[in-house]
């Protein structure tokens, strides 16, 4: 009888040893896979405000914006090449944020590149209208037209480059925030993005309001 309940004391102790380790590997890869998301969401909110520095040139912010892809990269491949015997949800949820994160940033790179285009596309119609007006004979009039015409014609295709730019951004703002959400229902609100960035990110994909219209009389 002693010998029995030995072997049962001896059983549920190591049933406990078990279950107290299983737990803390489960929480250390909780942990593992918060941390990448603190660490994304912070890299992605910096290249968000990036643009908003004094004196930053577009080339440090594409070079900027570069290193934050790659550094997410790397978060991802962390994430994939290690031990996830008893939280992959918590890792899944981790890298689809991240994944998110890369697309919103490039998203956002690709708009600093058309607003540079969009520039130097309005500095060159510019300089054919001048040339233009200040054209003399008749071959110079010509010449100059033919010249406003394609730089007229090189902005008009920046700004619908721009507008076809927006529109495949709304998705991607919605599926970051999707992702959000799943971060902050699994690590705690505290995790992904600031609420601030978050409020801007919905403003950016709101319905704008149509126009009052005037009061009759």
């Amino acid at each position: 009888m002693k010998a029995a309940v030995a072997i049962i004391f001896a059983i549920a102790v190591a049933g406990a040893g078990w279950f107290g380790w299983t737990k803390y590997q489960g929480a250390q890869e909780t942990k593992a896979a918060a941390l990448s998301v603190r660490v994304a969401a912070t890299q992605t909110e910096r290249q968000l405000e990036a643009r908003k520095e004094d004196g930053i040139t577009f080339a440090e912010y594409f070079k900027r914006g570069s290193s934050v892809v790659d550094s997410l990269d790397q978060e991802v491949t962390r994430l994939q090449t290690g031990q996830w015997d008893y939280r992959p949800k918590d890792r899944d949820t981790a890298i689809e944020f991240i994944e998110q994160c890369k697309s919103i940033v490039r998203s956002d790179q690709s708009d600093a590149h058309l607003l540079m285009e969009k520039g130097n596309a309005q500095d060159a119609l510019d300089a054919a209208n001048k040339e233009y007006d200040e054209a003399t004979s008749s071959y110079s009039i010509e010449w100059a037209s033919k010249r406003r015409s394609t730089a007229s014609d090189n902005l008009i295709e920046v700004l619908n480059k721009q507008i076809k730019n927006i529109q495949e951004s709304e998705p991607k703002i919605k599926r970051l925030l999707a992702a959000d959400e799943a971060v902050k229902a699994a690590f705690g609100q505290n995790a992904g993005l600031s609420s601030e960035v978050v409020s801007r990110l919905r403003t950016n994909i709101a319905p704008s309001k149509p126009a009052e219209k005037p009061k009759e009389g």
